[in-house]
């Protein structure tokens, strides 16, 4: 499962630059990190799972900054949760409700979701839900979110990698984040080159949309790849032209081992971008000994003429030199079955990545590779290279007419002996 990064919105580095209307109205921003815990919550693992009153925050009040976060049961409780893979977030069943001090109001509420998983709706407060870029604006003392009217089966609850508020002075003032604070990048390569937490305005020219899955967005220029680690619902296949509005992010898995990110922001919407649909896309053919690297990170890669094989539970090609590259149907494009094609020569295309302990690839094609470059042999070789079966076995010296009919390899090339 490939790591979700858990990232803030970049808002949080752009406090300073908030623009308030009302010249007393003092922006305080709170944030409750859920992914890494910055409250210390009791947190519920998968061994906890038949112990109901485990990492369950129901009836707490949790001050952070000048807001408290209160906790109710609905259906299903309100519940820190970590999963197998380590990521952590509140798992919401029921309601929560914040409230801002004495003298303050609520003008904004931005969520960070995991799975695309949010199914709040805003029951009490002065202002709007965009349940689709996960924020609410407004101007309340207090407001209930609630996650009853889903069906509140596991995949219908809300999970919660953070949530910032953010405060004025009680008074009608809202504000708005500055343009100004958003760095201009003309495509995704300038976009890499910014320091991580940096808020952007990314123009897209002929943005293809590599694929999708639950951790993300794949998308790739004429100039480099990204991971949008959140739902920006588009389709693999689209062309994205316009401007979108993201946050340079990195999951860091270990120094050698870095995927380039974005996350999304408060802005982040399609509102600016043109979308082509149905788009077939030219792939980047890379031989498999060069492909383990992070420049090839997020890219849609082509590999040839490699064999899959299934040593223990995870579909694997492999590089000469012994390095492994999972293969994982994380994007069900469909079209193949893994298992047919275990010891096969293939023809693998998708979306090169990291996935937490090895390479990996989200295949959106694997077609058995019949082009075998053989060469039919009429007469003697001329070199004087050992002969090897198509196995490996060493065979010295030998001549090809006396060899009986099959395939041959000699000098790195393959021949067919009839």
């Amino acid at each position: 499962m490939m790591k979700i990064s858990t990232k803030l919105s970049a808002l949080a580095l752009l406090a300073g630059t908030m623009m308030s209307m009302g010249a007393h109205a003092e922006t305080q921003e709170n944030v409750y990190d859920f992914a890494n815990n910055n409250l210390n919550l009791e947190v519920a693992t998968p061994a906890d799972w038949e112990d109901a009153t485990k990492g369950v925050i129901s009836g707490q009040e949790i001050r952070q900054g000048d807001v408290v976060l209160t906790s109710i049961d609905g259906a299903k409780v309100n519940r820190m949760w970590r999963t197998n893979a380590g990521v952590q977030y509140l798992q919401v069943g029921g309601k929560i409700t914040i409230t801002a001090d004495e003298g303050r109001a609520i003008t904004m509420v931005n969520f960070g979701v995991q799975n695309y998983k949010f199914f709040l709706e805003a029951q009490e407060g002065n202002g709007s839900l965009d349940a689709d870029n996960y924020v609410w604006n407004g101007n309340s003392t207090s407001i209930t979110f609630d996650n009853e009217n889903a069906a509140n089966e596991y995949n219908t609850q809300t999970l919660l990698l953070n949530m910032t508020v953010y405060t004025d002075d009680a008074n009608e003032d809202t504000y708005s984040p500055s343009e100004n604070s958003y760095t201009e990048c003309a495509n995704i390569a300038e976009f890499l080159a910014l320091e991580v937490g940096t808020a952007a305005k990314l123009n897209l020219n002929n943005a293809q949309v590599n694929g999708t899955y639950w951790g993300g967005t794949f998308l790739e220029d004429a100039t480099g790849a990204v991971q949008v680690t959140a739902n920006i619902n588009v389709n693999r296949n689209d062309v994205l032209n316009g401007v979108i509005y993201l946050v340079r992010a990195q999951d860091d898995f270990d120094a050698d081992h870095i995927i380039p990110t974005a996350d999304t922001d408060v802005k982040t919407s399609l509102d600016e971008v043109t979308i082509t649909s149905n788009n077939e896309f030219t792939p980047t053919v890379v031989d498999i000994d060069a492909l383990p690297t992070n420049d090839n990170m997020s890219k849609l890669v082509k590999v040839k003429g490699v064999t899959i094989t299934k040593p223990g539970r995870f579909f694997l090609i492999t590089t000469s030199n012994g390095e492994n590259i999972q293969l994982i149907d994380q994007m069900n494009v469909g079209g193949y079955d893994l298992n047919e094609l275990v010891d096969k020569k293939v023809i693998v295309t998708g979306v090169f990545t990291w996935n937490m302990t090895r390479w990996a690839i989200f295949p959106t094609s694997v077609v058995e590779d019949n082009n075998t470059a053989v060469t039919t042999i009429m007469a003697t070789d001329a070199s004087d290279a050992d002969v090897y079966t198509i196995t490996g076995i060493n065979l010295g010296k030998a001549d090809f007419n006396t060899l009986p009919a099959g395939l041959y390899i000699k000098d790195g090339k393959k021949y067919l002996v009839k």
